[in-house]
């Protein structure tokens, strides 16, 4: 996807060190596929295949909080899980690995230091919190370094409803973050949290709904950045 950053924005982003370049915005989420719920890598209407190894963790909690098993099935390009009547959320973590433009400006699958000539290259992080049931707390996933808390279970409301979410970065409010406030249908259409890391968000669909940040930092390789992609997800089932 091919994004045009707000120049306050970029503003903002170069002065706590990110990396505000147009770049794919494929994020991961549960979505119902073939009669399966599977863990979608994707943006707007497309999917792409993964390999399962790249999902490094997947922790499901009950309506309380508290950790309980997840059956995870795994597939030749994806994964699925099979939710149980006591799965309140899950939170996802997803390495997609490092993808580097080499001389030629042919885009590899490989770390910068692997790749003779190359000038730029993403190491693609992504998380994913999944609301199940409508009765679960809202989660605070520490785990994550970009976060994505709504200040109400989003399976308490309906199409057209509104709520507010908190975007965290570490564990603080996330200043000005970039928002997708809904990946699946209006891709395109970025806004930025407010100081606090607060904004509004509607529920936009009656079925998948997605909310996104993302959001690239450099490390201490030239050249090279970390790109997270966290997003809050769920399925507003229609009556």
């Amino acid at each position: 996807m091919n994004k045009k950053i707000l120049a306050s924005l970029f503003a903002v982003g170069l002065a706590a060190g990110c990396v505000c370049s147009s770049v794919d915005a494929h994020g991961v989420f549960f979505a119902n596929r073939l009669d399966e719920k599977v863990l979608v890598l994707g943006e707007g209407p497309l999917d792409n295949a993964y390999k399962p190894e790249m999902v490094t963790g997947l922790v499901g909690y009950d309506n309380n909080g508290a950790v309980i098993p997840v059956e995870v099935v795994k597939h030749e390009k994806n994964i699925a899980v099979v939710p149980t009547d006591k799965l309140g959320v899950t939170a996802t973590n997803f390495d997609y690995g490092y993808w580097t433009k080499d001389k030629d400006g042919k885009t590899v699958h490989k770390p910068i230091t692997e790749v003779p000539g190359a000038q730029k290259s993403t190491h693609a992080i992504k998380y994913d919190v999944h609301y199940w049931n409508a009765e679960a707390k809202p989660l605070d996933n520490k785990d994550a370094f970009i976060q994505i808390i709504p200040s109400v279970n989003p399976l308490t409301l309906k199409k057209g409803d509104t709520y507010e979410i908190q975007v965290l970065k570490e564990g603080k409010p996330y200043a000005n973050a970039p928002l997708i406030k809904d990946v699946i249908n209006d891709l395109t259409n970025e806004s930025q949290a407010d100081a606090n890391g607060k904004a509004t968000v509607t529920v936009s669909a009656n079925g998948l709904n997605v909310v996104g940040v993302e959001v690239g930092f450099p490390t201490q390789t030239k050249g090279e950045q970390n790109k997270y992609f966290s997003a809050l997800s769920f399925i507003i089932n229609p009556e």
